[in-house]
């Protein structure tokens, strides 16, 4: 997911995101395309989530690191 997409879920400027990734080194872009960060689609999400319940952007990161990548059991 580009930065635009990742800042637009997350409710926040690209700006920002390269704020939290500069201050607690999350998220971190998986790839760069061009020049361009991506970021994973479920570290997005989780931070989301957790932005969600209200935490302070340090815990939500720490959940975020948690959660994000756990496999989802299928079937």
């Amino acid at each position: 997911m580009t930065a635009e997409a990742a800042a637009a879920l997350l409710g926040t400027s690209t700006a920002i995101l390269a704020l939290w990734e500069k201050r607690f080194g999350y998220p971190v872009p998986e790839q760069v395309d061009d020049g361009e960060p991506l970021y994973a689609e479920d570290a997005m999400v989780a931070l989301r989530e957790a932005l969600n319940c209200q935490l302070s952007i340090a815990a939500a990161i720490n959940h975020a690191r948690r959660i994000a990548g756990r496999a989802i059991p299928t079937g």
